[in-house]
């Protein structure tokens, strides 16, 4: 009997991988990485998981794949460990924060300049939508979004004839903007070197 109730008190972890998302989303922001949280309310994980194992389902060097465990840690409860997505073997795509940031940032970047449709394809509009995505942009750099000691260092904002389009471009009604962004990455790995320094009189 003591196996089955063990059995009906499993649950999958998507609810609670969820509100981890939800959780640090609204604290910090999309770009901070859901890992290294803790989740509340559950005796732990089915399967325990150390650092022998996980090594493997961190990295998979062929496919790419990796497996975010949620691991039990004495001392610190049960905790989210890993941060990665599907495209492990991607410097550019590896981490659920990056891929996450440049996906809010596409979408709130299309919703914004809709209301731009319409308008005159000239330099009058590509300055406007420049200076809306530019201001937005600093925002997100002062939260913490964006790597880079200044906001031009952060991300750069193109749209304009000879930039982004060409004459062709206009004539078929293509209004093109080119946004680039530093995202911050998470430090997954902390490495600490240690020295031994000889006593000097």
């Amino acid at each position: 009997m003591t196996a089955l109730i063990k059995d009906l008190t499993k649950i999958p972890p998507s609810g609670a991988i969820v509100g981890v998302y939800s959780k640090v989303d609204g604290a910090r922001g999309v770009w901070k990485a859901p890992a290294n949280v803790s989740l509340n309310s559950i005796v732990g994980p089915s399967e325990i998981i150390d650092d022998l194992i996980q090594e493997d389902l961190n990295i998979d060097t062929l496919a790419g794949k990796s497996i975010n465990a949620i691991r039990s840690f004495t001392g610190k409860g049960t905790l989210v460990w890993g941060a990665r997505t599907l495209d492990g073997n991607s410097n550019e795509w590896r981490y659920i924060s990056v891929r996450r940031l440049f996906i809010m940032v596409e979408e709130s970047c299309k919703k914004a300049s809709a209301q731009f449709v319409f308008e005159p394809n000239d330099a009058n509009t590509w300055i406007k939508i420049r200076a809306m995505i530019e201001n937005y942009l600093t925002n997100l750099w002062r939260q913490g979004a964006l790597a880079g000691a200044k906001p031009e260092h952060a991300f750069f904002v193109k749209c304009g004839l000879g930039s982004t389009m060409t004459a062709v471009d206009i004539l078929e009604g293509k209004l093109i903007v080119e946004i680039g962004m530093a995202a911050v990455r998470p430090a997954e790995f902390i490495i600490l070197r240690f020295m031994h320094k000889m006593q000097e009189s």
